[in-house]
C-alpha cells in the first residue's frame, strides 16, 4: 500500500507540475499578449474618423440604431455623456458624435 500511495503522490505531482508549467509559459500568437488578434476595440482604431462613422462603431455594437431627431440636442449631450464613460470613448470622439447626431437632424 506504500508503494501505491507514492507512486500515486508522484503522479499527481508530475501533473501539477506539469501544469503549472504551461499555465506560467505564454506560447507564440497568444492572443492576450499579442494586440494584433486581439477581437478587443481599442479607441485608437478610431482616430480620424467622422462623427457619423464613431457613432456607428461605438453606440451600434450594443444598441439597435436611433435616429438623430429621437432626442433634442440637449438630450443628446447628456446621453452621449453617459455612454462615453461606459464605451471608454474619448472626449474628442463625444464631441464628434455629438456634432453628427444633432447635424443630422
Amino acid at each position: 500500500m506504500p508503494t501505491l500511495n507514492r507512486s500515486v503522490l508522484s503522479a499527481l505531482a508530475l501533473l501539477f507540475a506539469t501544469t503549472t508549467l504551461s499555465l506560467l509559459a505564454e506560447p507564440e500568437g497568444n492572443p492576450k499578449t499579442d494586440n494584433k488578434s486581439s477581437n478587443v476595440v481599442s479607441n485608437d482604431s478610431y482616430r480620424g474618423l467622422s462623427g457619423e462613422e464613431l457613432w456607428s462603431n461605438n453606440c451600434m455594437r450594443c444598441h439597435n440604431i436611433r435616429p438623430p431627431t429621437m432626442y433634442s440636442d440637449a438630450q443628446w449631450d447628456v446621453v452621449v455623456h453617459h455612454m462615453r464613460l461606459r464605451a471608454n470613448v474619448t472626449g474628442q470622439e463625444q464631441r464628434a458624435i455629438v456634432e453628427f447626431l444633432k447635424s443630422a437632424k
